[in-house]
């Protein structure tokens, strides 16, 4: 690999740095501090040895009294206490730092996620997107933080040991330490070697998080087809990938360490066989109080070799998962606020397409050169066939993506020149399948109005038809749910969607097949619902359906065809002067019957 100042993996590891600095920066007095007392204590915590070396010499020599003992003991106790303490609150500091930096980084991470577009997460993996707010952070949080620091204090103890050693005798100290020196050439080249494998570990537990995560999701399809051998052999197949990466690291990792202690052995020798002969010699400039010390020292030499290797095995680890981590901070939000963006306030519910197209890929066109407008409070049903661009209409008023070509807006403003979140507030939608989060009936309706009273909170539920079913739950509105409505039926859950869409009493209502998986008996109370809102003339209404009696009923149908308008009037004229709505009319007839 190329180590030149301008190598790319030189390159990468700075920015990597970089970007980890610039994110410590409301915390980098702490840390300073807590690298301040790291380098404080160490001196203190390794001042042991020294002593022991000069009391075994006044003992050898004869001059070591009782009183210079107790003195010697004193401040040998004193310097540890005061090293340790020290040490104490480095960590502490420490710690704090790294909470406070993985609490910054999974509320980016979950911001981020919450602010991209449907797009966004239509092509990735919520299994993976939650292995990198989870265990990638946590990866980068001790390893960053705890491994930058543990490397840190052993190269800090490194060059406060090798300064007494050499201090006490410069033949015997340098010969101690330059075995030393080829054990940080190893360790360079395992880094070298372990970055790649690391990398594909990190993304091997991504894989295996998606898996679990879609697969539990969809564990009911799994057992009614009895693929649940099946999908038992593919999770093992990814366990084993993971599992062959990871001993391949591991395999790596105590090929070289060995090797690296060794070096640190070596040392030991050097100090005894050295020290020893320049004693056995005569060399005044060497003594056994000296040998002594330089036992103390050897492991205080040989340990943040040993160490830094470790630690260099832990930070590329980290660096795999600090890359996956800004990877997702750094994807650009594709539907944002334009500069300038207004609020907006006289909420009318005027529609209008002009000439609007929209793909989700180049080369496939989903709308083509849509244009139509509808009235505030009007109530207009959108038909067509399947993949006639029918959810993607609804999904563009609200910006969930934004249009390809042409322009959408929301009387008489173009959609983007609203801001977001005063665009989206009064905008009420209802898909095929809505997701009820964990917890009670009332944290579901209120999710959209949390102010709302209980009061306004049954009106809607009365309005959605859905407050007789609710009030017959073991614990009334109280009743848990589970994850997205798990304990209730498809048809309560669609109903439990509309009273949460109701309760915004939103100025235009967005309502994507609402009934299209659900029971008889639901669709019929579901189809009342609607029709009474839309009676009511309580804001303008746009509806996705193929159901005949909606059909019928709706004043004014959009009927979609190949991404084109292909007819724009009543049923009944569509019926006489549209044949590819009648056909299709006739198909679903046939259906329902």
């Amino acid at each position: 690999m190329n180590d030149s100042p301008d190598s790319p993996e030189l390159h990468s590891n700075r920015h990597l740095a970089s970007k980890v600095w610039s994110r410590l920066g409301p915390w980098r007095w702490r840390l300073s501090l807590s690298l301040g007392l790291l380098v404080f204590s160490v001196p203190f915590i390794n001042f042991h040895p020294l002593v022991w070396g000069i009391v075994a010499d006044d003992l050898i020599e004869g001059s070591l009294t009782g009183q210079s003992l107790g003195i010697w003991l004193a401040i040998m106790m004193a310097t540890y206490l005061i090293g340790l303490a020290a040490n104490a609150w480095h960590t502490y500091l420490l710690e704090k730092t790294g909470q406070a930096f993985v609490k910054e980084i999974r509320s980016d991470l979950f911001r981020k996620f919450e602010t991209q577009s449907l797009g966004y997460h239509r092509d990735r993996s919520t299994g993976e997107l939650v292995t990198r707010i989870t265990s990638d952070v946590d990866a980068m949080e001790q390893s960053v933080l705890q491994g930058i620091t543990g490397l840190i204090e052993e190269v800090v103890t490194f060059v406060v040991v090798a300064g007494m050693v050499l201090w006490i005798s410069p033949l015997v100290g340098a010969l101690s330490i330059l075995p030393l020196a080829f054990a940080f050439l190893f360790i360079r080249v395992y880094n070298k070697r372990v970055k790649a494998i690391y990398d594909g570990v990190r993304k091997r537990l991504g894989h295996i998080g998606s898996f679990v995560q879609d697969r539990l999701a969809g564990v009911q399809v799994t057992q009614s087809f009895g693929r649940e051998g099946a999908e038992q052999a593919d999770f093992d197949g990814r366990a084993e990938s993971f599992y062959d990466a990871s001993v391949k690291a591991s395999r790596l990792r105590n090929t070289y360490f060995p090797i690296v202690s060794t070096f640190g052995f070596v040392n030991n020798l050097v100090m005894l066989g050295v020290g020893g002969w320049m004693i056995l010699s005569g060399n005044e400039a060497f003594t056994i109080g000296a040998l002594l010390a330089y036992r103390g020292f050897w492991w205080r030499l040989q340990s943040p070799i040993r160490t830094i290797a470790q630690t260099s095995d832990i930070l590329q680890r980290a660096r795999a998962a600090a890359e996956r981590v800004f990877e997702l901070l750094n994807e650009p939000v594709s539907v944002v606020d334009r500069l300038g963006a207004q609020t907006w306030v006289e909420k009318k519910g005027a529609i209008a397409f002009e000439e609007v197209d929209f793909s989700y890929l180049p080369s496939k066109p989903i709308l083509r050169k849509v244009s139509f407008r509808i009235d505030p409070g009007e109530f207009v049903a959108i038909a067509g066939g399947s993949g006639s661009g029918k959810s993607t209409l609804l999904n563009l008023v609200p910006r969930f993506y934004d249009t390809t070509g042409g322009v959408i807006r929301l009387d008489e403003v173009d959609v983007r020149d609203y801001t977001l979140e005063s665009l989206r507030a009064p905008i009420g939608f209802v898909g095929q399948d809505n997701y009820l989060f964990d917890g009670t009936v009332l944290d579901n309706l209120r999710y959209g109005k949390p102010e709302a009273s209980v009061a306004m909170i049954e009106e809607a539920a009365r309005a959605a038809n859905a407050h007789d079913f609710i009030v017959d739950l073991p614990d009334g509105y109280e009743t848990r749910v589970g994850q997205n409505g798990v304990k209730l039926s498809g048809g309560q859950r669609q109903r439990l969607s509309l009273s949460r869409a109701f309760l915004t009493e939103p100025q235009i209502l967005l309502l994507d097949e609402p009934t299209a998986s659900v029971e008889p008996e639901s669709e019929s109370m579901i189809h009342d619902s609607i029709l009474r809102r839309t009676a009511s003339g309580q804001g303008t209404t746009l509806l996705v359906t193929h159901r005949i009696d909606l059909l019928r009923q709706a004043p004014r149908i959009l009927f979609l065809s190949e991404g084109r308008l292909a007819g724009d009037a009543s049923h009944d004229k569509l019926l006489a002067t549209c044949l590819d709505y009648a056909d299709a009319y006739h198909r679903w007839e046939a259906e329902e019957r």
